[in-house]
């Protein structure tokens, strides 16, 4: 086995941000960027990769701010259909944020993540209607109406120039024209300005208030003409090589980057510009597609959103001199052989060796089902009693099946060896949905929905293999629907309803509240086999289905790319590192699945710095 010290005479540095690389010379260096959980390499290319999907599948919205902490909002969630919604970017996933004060599609954006201002766009009837031209300031975290422009228009620059201070909105169209005026923005009020010698909607801008360049869009047809903004006047400049419509843009005026569109058709065509012209990146973004948004630099940008022609959430991010590498993925694993839901509390064991019961397929199932790491086996044995939103711990072979609603809600328990389920010993209060963790002889039951229905409980229970105590220590925050890992000593509850992000530790005797999750949510999933010091949670609602996944190290919660299928109300198993997942409801309106996902995950420490290599 050689190491990269003996291969390149040098350690691979771990680093919380990516270096700043300046000349040929670098060619070759690798780190470990500790923030984002990848190890990466400089070198002289520029390519794609997979990046984190949105929760909200969207098209024609704005995107701004930086590969690693970027910014999508508005847009339409299908033709004709505007949303204010709002997500934050950390290079790995996105979380949703707050609202927008309007919905409207077509609107422009700049700044970065924590200061950013949207502006212009369209919205459809009923209220208000047509082209807007309102102004919205962002913090990170809500929206603040802040002036309006002299020109309602649309189809501005997709990402513009500037910042949230000083902005510039330039081009776009209306019901009558396209447009060519342009506007500066200092942070509270629009003034008209010269005028782009081109009128267009639909294109790419970027740079800032003083120093922009806006290229491509629709005139009459596509085109590929570029301008330069010098503070006062538009100049003509070297066309882009593609001629579209409704493409992105990010960087300086002096070293951009221009990507998709429509030309048509669809197409993922990625340039670079320099400061005088553009040159033809030999490969685009794997998915071709108009109306998206992006942010970021030439060297690093993302993205996000667009129409391909049915509308996506997928996000890509562009490195140029830098190549990514991470193992943390979500990958399809084999499907169950009976689609169900009602899964929340369910499921146990292992990524190669687990099982799930009970749940709901349109009335209560006892169905039980065995996973080997690759395929669902239908066991011969099933539940006494057959119920949904059951709590669960344990392994394959030696699991308790507690709670859950049969046609109330029920404190009936089962034991389970590996060939057959048997009734013992009930639990003291019935209740469904509740965070559960342990081994089957040594288990805690903590809130979930009471037989007083649809109230919420704060109890918690400890099982010792025979029989039930309830304890003196209560939650901290009374809820149900939550994601839970850990042994009976030394455990985690976290989110749930009423919706939260709330987390909570628990020591053997009593709960401490500690850090909140980033996305709040119902109905997740979770590594029940992880420890107090490290799982995973997925999935839920909030309110819409999201494949959101964040892992916790004992101390904070950190975001990781999405599952592939977003899904409430489904079953989770395995550890931080080797995760499970599967059913569920993808619809959040009553639907089932049989998808299930395999969770891989790295694990790295501060001392990590020597790659070996075989």
């Amino acid at each position: 086995m050689t190491t990269y010290n003996e291969i390149a005479g040098r350690r691979v540095n771990f680093l919380s941000s990516d270096p700043t690389y300046v000349d040929t010379n670098s060619e070759g260096q690798v780190w470990y960027n500790s923030s984002t959980a990848t190890l990466k390499a400089w070198l002289p290319v520029g390519t794609w990769s997979a990046g984190g999907n949105l929760n909200t599948t969207r098209a024609y919205g704005a995107g701004t701010g930086t590969q690693s902490a970027g910014l999508m909002a508005g847009g339409d969630t299908t033709p004709g259909t505007n949303t204010n919604s709002s997500e934050n970017y950390n290079g790995i996933a996105w979380t949703t944020s707050g609202n927008m004060n309007t919905s409207k599609e077509t609107l422009a954006g700049t700044g970065v993540q924590t200061a950013a201002v949207f502006f212009g766009g369209y919205t459809v009837p009923p209220s208000p209607t047509g082209d807007q031209s309102s102004t919205e300031k962002y913090n990170g975290t809500s929206w603040t109406t802040s002036g309006t422009m002299n020109t309602a228009r649309r189809a501005l620059s997709n990402s513009s120039a500037g910042t949230q201070t000083a902005a510039l909105g330039f081009g776009g169209s209306n019901a009558a024209s396209n447009l060519a005026s342009t506007e500066s923005y200092n942070g509270s009020t629009w003034t008209s300005v010269n005028s782009m010698n081109t009128a267009r909607g639909y294109f790419a801008g970027f740079g800032s208030q003083t120093a922009a360049i806006g290229a491509g869009g629709n005139t009459t047809t596509q085109t590929s003409a570029t301008e330069s903004w010098n503070g006062t006047s538009w100049t003509t400049i070297n066309s882009l090589n593609t001629a579209r419509s409704g493409l992105a843009g990010a960087g300086t005026q002096t070293s951009g980057i221009a990507f998709g569109g429509s030309i048509p058709p669809f197409t993922g065509a990625t340039e670079l510009y320099n400061g005088t012209s553009w040159t033809s990146n030999p490969t685009g973004l794997s998915t071709a597609r108009a109306g998206l948004g992006g942010g970021g630099t030439q060297t690093t940008a993302f993205a996000a959103s667009g129409n391909t022609p049915t509308y996506t959430n997928v996000t890509e991010e562009w490195n140029f001199g830098v190549y990514s590498y991470s193992a943390a993925a979500w990958a399809s694993g084999g499907n169950l052989n009976t689609a169900r839901r009602a899964l929340e509390g369910t499921g146990n064991g292992t990524q190669t060796a687990a099982i799930i019961m009970g749940g709901f397929t349109g009335s209560n199932t006892s169905a039980t089902e065995l996973y080997n790491g690759s395929a669902w086996t239908t066991s011969p044995a099933t539940l006494n009693t057959a119920r949904r939103k059951i709590g669960s711990f344990g392994t394959q072979t030696a699991t308790l099946a507690t709670g859950g609603t049969v046609t109330a809600v029920s404190n009936a328990t089962e034991s389970y060896n590996g060939t057959s389920w048997t009734t013992v010993n009930s639990m003291n209060s019935s209740k469904e949905a509740m965070g559960v963790f342990g081994i089957q002889t040594a288990g805690i039951v903590a809130g979930g929905s009471d037989a007083s229905g649809p109230g919420f409980t704060n109890a918690t229970e400890s099982w010792n293999g025979t029989s039930w105590t309830t304890l003196p220590a209560t939650i901290n925050t009374t809820r149900a629907d939550v994601g839970a890992f850990g042994i009976q000593s030394a455990g985690i509850i976290a989110f749930g309803s009423p919706q939260t992000a709330a987390t909570e530790s628990w020591n053997g005797s009593s709960w401490t509240s500690v850090n909140s999750g980033n996305t709040a949510r119902i109905k997740p999933a979770s590594s029940k086999n992880g420890t107090q010091t490290a799982g995973i949670v997925a999935g839920g609602s909030n309110p819409g289905v999201t494949g959101a996944t964040e892992s916790w190290n004992g101390t904070s919660w950190s975001n990781l790319p999405s599952m592939s299928t977003a899904r409430n109300a489904l079953a989770g198993a395995g550890t931080q590192s080797l995760g499970l997942v599967m059913g569920g409801d993808p619809t959040n309106g009553g639907a089932t699945t049989t998808a299930t996902e395999a969770w891989t995950g790295e694990v790295a420490t501060a001392s990590s710095k020597t790659l070996t290599t075989s």
